[in-house]
């Protein structure tokens, strides 16, 4: 298995247009209990129609409530209010993340890959769709987008482990353990990447046996 990091709300993050309706809604999306939150947020979007960040945020509420098709229709919507070249990367992101969590993982690589269009650098489009690739069995190309996360943030023991489990996946288990060691190297906590170090380095020691 590969692990996909959730992406955070980095709505706006890099703009100085955001009032205190737009921090309302998104402190409601990170802080408030899930229904509470949907019903705070629809009565400002009620008082201030037709902007896209609060259907965002809205849909950023559903999404941690794991309600992905209720998610998707507010990002879409939000997509539908033409939200800036940097916002609208962050909303196809999370449409990304209610499809993967659908299991339509070619789906998802799609709105992805839009992300990626309007902003190459956000790290976790890579991630996402290292995932989407390695449940679709293509592991060279889910190899390809961790490599590509790394670049972007070379501290990410998650996706040295991710990469490692590719390589676990296509047989090369030497390599594999040597990329699960290094993760955990990074950060020890990653269970994962230690049951499956394990679990390969008791593989190799009977094969050696034998």
């Amino acid at each position: 298995s590969v692990y996909s990091i959730i992406p955070g709300a980095h709505f706006r993050d890099r703009t100085r247009d955001a009032s205190v309706v737009f921090h309302a809604a998104k402190i409601l999306s990170q802080t408030v209990e899930g229904p509470q939150a949907v019903a705070r947020i629809q009565k400002l979007i009620e008082s201030f129609p037709n902007r896209y960040d609060l259907h965002f945020f809205m849909g950023l509420a559903l999404e941690y409530q794991e309600k992905p098709r209720e998610a998707l229709k507010e990002f879409e919507t939000a997509l539908d209010l033409n939200p800036g070249p940097l916002d609208i990367a962050s909303v196809h992101t999370h449409i990304g993340v209610c499809l993967k969590d659908m299991e339509d993982y070619k789906g998802a690589i799609e709105a992805l890959e839009l992300a990626r269009e309007f902003d190459p650098n956000l790290k976790e489009i890579y991630n996402l769709l290292g995932f989407c690739y390695f449940t679709l069995k293509e592991h060279e190309r889910s190899i390809e987008q961790f490599e590509r996360a790394l670049e972007l943030d070379p501290g990410s023991a998650i996706d040295y482990a991710n990469i490692g489990s590719n390589l676990r996946e296509m047989g090369h288990k030497k390599e594999a353990i040597r990329l699960y060691q290094i993760a955990l190297e990074m950060d020890s906590t990653i269970e994962f990447a230690r049951e499956n170090l394990a679990r390969l380095e008791g593989e190799l020691a009977v094969s050696s046996k034998q």
